[in-house]
């Protein structure tokens, strides 16, 4: 068997943030990864971020796409430019923190049935980063909008609820994408990811899709990144903007993947619960929580 490292693709997509992106490709050939095995793709970035990334990575395959593709279709751009046994999406504000963490996530891969495997995310100060989500349905969306999420014993949490403590590997049901591994065969039998929309909800979409095509999500916990969170656009988008755009993207899904009654019941938790924090910082005068939170009330209503 060929050693996974030499035989996967790792695609990391940059929108304009040289510095992230040095730093993580450093990360990733620091973990054992080939650099010639790295594809990034310059995704409506500068000539000037262009020419440092070539300066400065100049093993790695370079993709440059203008203007902005969105995430999906540069992600699918970049995994077409170098085949592999397995695929490796990085978000470029991600970075390797336990050593061998590339290999332990690629090798999840070979367990039965697994076509999708995620790791342990850490904040900058090395707390956890929940990135394990429960499946779509009102039962989560109502125990979300109660706001009684930490207090669900820990073996229900990957079920209906997020707060997780991420312990131990085992299969899950969904996760965020921020580092993503993909089996070839899962890649192929899902055509890649869905490009639906400028960004967010694709690694959701992905998850139901490899689920319903018969393949298993796995949690790798010895695989261990630290992920800054929204670095990756932050310079781009304001928090209202994000929050509405994931707000839109996630309703999308919902009422894609669920019948009638339950997407319905769904958004109206979903909703209603981001109403409720909404007053809730309102009261605080946080501002900044206040508007990112309307932005996504506004995603979900959106269309109403």
């Amino acid at each position: 068997m060929r050693d996974p490292l030499r035989a996967a693709t790792v695609v990391v997509v940059d929108w304009d943030l040289p510095d992230l992106t040095i730093r993580c490709v450093e990360a990733l050939v620091g973990d054992g990864v080939p650099v010639e095995r790295i594809v990034l793709v310059e995704n409506g970035s500068t000539d000037a971020n262009v020419g440092r990334i070539e300066a400065e990575l100049p093993g790695c395959r370079l993709v440059r796409l203008a203007p902005n593709r969105g995430y999906a279709r540069a992600a699918n751009i970049g995994a077409a430019e170098l085949a592999g046994d397995a695929y490796l999406f990085v978000n470029n504000d991600a970075f390797v923190h336990r050593p061998g963490s590339v290999r332990s996530l690629l090798e999840g891969l070979v367990r039965e049935h697994v076509g999708i495997a995620v790791p342990r995310l850490l904040n900058p100060d090395l707390t956890l980063q929940p990135n394990v989500v429960p499946p779509m349905s009102p039962l989560s969306a109502l125990v979300g909008a109660t706001g009684v999420t930490r207090w669900i014993p820990n073996r229900y949490q990957p079920r209906i609820a997020h707060h997780w403590d991420h312990g131990r590997s085992r299969t899950i049901y969904g996760a965020n994408g921020t580092v993503l591994a993909v089996s070839g065969e899962t890649w192929r039998d899902l055509g890649g990811w869905a490009e639906r929309d400028l960004m967010f909800a694709e690694d959701l979409d992905l998850c139901v899709r490899a689920q319903k095509a018969g393949h298993t999500i796995w949690f790798e916990r010895d695989a261990e990144f630290v992920h800054l969170g929204n670095a990756s656009v932050g310079r781009q988008w304001d928090d209202r903007r994000r929050s509405q755009a994931i707000g839109r993207a996630e309703r999308a899904l919902i009422k894609t993947e669920l019948s009638p009654v339950a997407a319905t019941a769904t958004l109206f938790f979903k909703s209603a619960g981001t109403a409720a924090r909404i007053a809730y910082f309102s009261l605080r005068r946080d501002r900044r929580a206040t508007d990112s939170l309307r932005g996504l009330l506004h995603g979900y209503l959106q269309g109403r």
